[in-house]
């Protein structure tokens, strides 16, 4: 039998997800907290990842929901390499 692969799991949306059902929010509330319709929250939801949300939406939705947003820059390759510097 082979394992399946899962995608990562993106974190961000998990824990919207989660402040959404214990806070008794749906949909349509969301999306009058981020001033968009409910069907583009639930597409959102269902098959975006954050990172790929309109900032102004995902910070709306973060800021109301008590979730900090931090973005974090990752050095992805070393220039002095690049340009043979010691």
């Amino acid at each position: 039998m082979t394992k399946q692969k899962y995608p990562p799991v993106d974190k961000l949306k998990a824990v919207i997800l989660e402040r959404k059902l214990v806070m008794g929010l749906s949909s349509k509330d969301l999306a009058e907290i981020a001033n968009v319709r409910p069907d583009y929250i639930r597409k959102l939801l269902s098959s975006k990842h954050t990172d790929d949300w309109n900032p102004d939406v995902r910070n709306a939705i973060c800021r109301h929901l008590g979730i900090e947003v931090r973005i974090a820059v990752k050095d992805l390759f070393d220039l002095s390499k690049e340009m043979n510097c010691k």
